[in-house]
């Protein structure tokens, strides 16, 4: 029997899941849940324990984590019926590593703070290899207390984690700035790779080259073999382009509160928007973020990959 606290973790996902297994091997009891009877099943499977609510989560732990797809599922989980304010005694930490807007976090940790429930939002970088691998990047704000108390099961799930001040919110914008440059450097493979293929050149020394200087990026590691292959849609390196959508809509919230109406990030935001209009209703799963280069290549009437 492990000596160790048990930890509470809701939503079990691409990123929840991996999480919860480092957990488990760090060696914490782990009580989850999920809306998805066989996600917890197969965790259950593997050493935790299920819930039949985030409030029954919450009523059993001193620390519950949270990863989830959207700001109104965060929403639900923490204020809906059966949720953790509701479940959560005085003393819990609840600690919310989905991406949503900063607001939304400061609007939920006053939501709970009068149930004497602390909240720290702790958003991670490194997708679903760092979340495996237990190589997350997190980025942490709220109670400096509070995070000290966490950080044995921050180093857990991740490798560089960093406090970014006492307001709850402090980490999501840590988060916004690195999906600015996730964003960014994804339009920017795809408008290279197209450019070269309108050129003519071989993919395969461009990509080469620009991987052996200051052009290199993490982007282009990830994405270029499945570009080269022709196999972009099965790689789905970096997830649906859906999750991506929604972070840059956070951001480009985020911006207009600081007065700043034009940016690459709305411009990419859009760009996004224009192929989930397109695949809405023609697909049971969004295409993967790196779909930018399907509009690159209307852009430059050149063809670097197969698909719609």
């Amino acid at each position: 029997m492990s000596d160790k606290e048990t930890v509470g973790y809701i939503g079990l996902g691409n990123m929840g899941a991996p999480m919860t297994r480092n957990l488990l091997k760090a060696g914490y009891p782990v009580l989850v849940h999920d809306l998805d009877p066989a996600r917890m099943e197969a965790l259950a499977n593997e050493g935790a324990s299920t819930a039949d609510s985030p409030a029954e989560v919450a009523r059993q732990v001193s620390v519950v984590f949270s990863s989830l797809p959207t700001t109104q599922s965060v929403e639900e989980v923490v204020k809906g019926t059966n949720g953790v304010a509701e479940g959560g005694q005085s003393g819990l930490i609840y600690i919310d590593t989905s991406t949503i807007p900063p607001p939304v976090c400061a609007h939920l940790a006053d939501v709970l703070k009068p149930k004497g429930i602390d909240m720290l939002d702790a958003p991670v970088t490194g997708g679903k290899a760092g979340s495996a691998a237990g190589t997350l990047g997190i980025m942490v704000g709220g109670n400096r207390v509070s995070y000290e108390k966490c950080l044995p099961l921050f180093e857990a799930i991740g490798r560089v984690i960093r406090h970014f001040g006492e307001k709850v919110g402090s980490g999501m914008h840590a988060k916004m700035a690195n999906q600015i440059m996730v964003a960014i450097n994804l339009a920017a493979v795809a408008e290279a790779i197209a450019y070269g293929a309108k050129a003519e050149l071989d993919l395969d020394l461009l990509v080469e080259i620009l991987k052996s200087g200051r052009a290199a990026s993490e982007q282009l590691n990830v994405n270029s073999p499945g570009i080269l292959d022709d196999n972009l849609e099965e790689v789905a390196a970096m997830g649906p382009m859906t999750l991506l959508h929604k972070d840059m809509e956070c951001i480009v919230e985020s911006m207009a509160a600081m007065g700043v109406t034009e940016s690459f990030s709305k411009q990419i935001r859009d760009k996004y928007q224009i192929l989930i209009d397109r695949d809405r209703g023609k697909r049971e799963v969004a295409r993967d973020c790196m779909g930018l280069l399907y509009l690159a290549e209307e852009e430059f009437d050149v063809k670097v990959v197969s698909g719609d």
